[in-house]
């Protein structure tokens, strides 16, 4: 019997493949830890990376982004 609702299968990217060869083993939960620390890490870098690039490009200043913090967003009002 198929199980019903199920979402459907999506392929690997080259990525998750890689990873899936690289770490097919049994971790201990020390390296496992590492690891995850070692990802975040990573992620952080590129996450930080992104943010000055876009400051630059935006010419956002720390003074700029301490004023867009306590500016009252513009909403667009709900139809009636």
């Amino acid at each position: 019997m198929q199980q019903q609702n199920a979402a459907p299968s999506q392929k690997l990217n080259e990525t998750q493949l890689m990873l899936l060869k690289l770490f097919s083993r049994q971790m201990p939960p020390e390296q496992l830890q590492k690891l995850r620390l070692l990802l975040i890490e990573f992620y952080d870098d590129l996450v930080q990376a992104e943010i000055e690039r876009l400051s630059i490009e935006k010419n956002l200043s720390q003074d700029r982004l301490d004023a867009l913090q306590h500016e009252h967003p513009k909403r667009t009002p709900y139809a009636q």
